[in-house]
């Protein structure tokens, strides 16, 4: 058994730069593999956790993941709107209980805007079903006294540098 152990010994010895290659190289595969795991369950967590208690996202035709990353993350490009009268069969259907119709696509000075129903600020959780909250002021209401208002996030408020609702310009 020690002449083998000391021909593999040597052999290798003989070899080294090749072995140590094959040992990095299986070393680097290994860190990739399990890089790549850990990537997907955190992706899947945080997914998960973007949108919470939202069991379906409806929109036009269009890619699926596109409608998610979009509808939910902002990324990528706008999809098309599907008709209020799609809406309201939608919502009229047995099994929903409610409904909350993002209309996204349109801009104000780069800013994404978002257009929506007081149902967004009662309805849409995030991370561990957290409600929005506002910093200052008030959600809009479904009257007409609150046709045109807005709401608008910290970060586009700040980079703004406006303290009070858009003047219309």
């Amino acid at each position: 058994m020690k002449p083998l152990v000391s021909i593999a010994w040597h052999s290798a010895w003989h070899r080294r730069s090749t072995l140590v290659l094959v040992v990095l190289s299986v070393a680097l595969a290994t860190l990739l593999l399990l890089g790549v795991e850990r990537l997907r369950s955190d992706v899947r967590e945080s997914f998960s956790q973007s949108v919470s208690g939202t069991d379906l996202v409806v929109g036009a035709r269009t890619g699926s993941v596109q409608l998610m990353l979009y509808a939910v993350f902002r990324i990528g490009g706008a999809t098309n709107n599907i008709r209020m009268s799609s809406l309201r069969d939608l919502a009229a259907l047995r099994g929903v209980d409610w409904v909350v119709p993002l209309s996204l696509g349109d801009s104000h000075r780069g800013f994404a805007v978002l257009a929506t129903t007081p149902a967004y600020f009662e309805r849409f959780r995030y991370g561990d079903r957290q409600l929005l909250a506002l910093a200052q002021g008030r959600a809009f209401n479904a009257d007409a006294a609150d046709l045109y208002a807005t709401v608008l996030g910290a970060d586009v408020a700040e980079r703004l540098a406006t303290a009070s609702p858009i003047a219309s310009r």
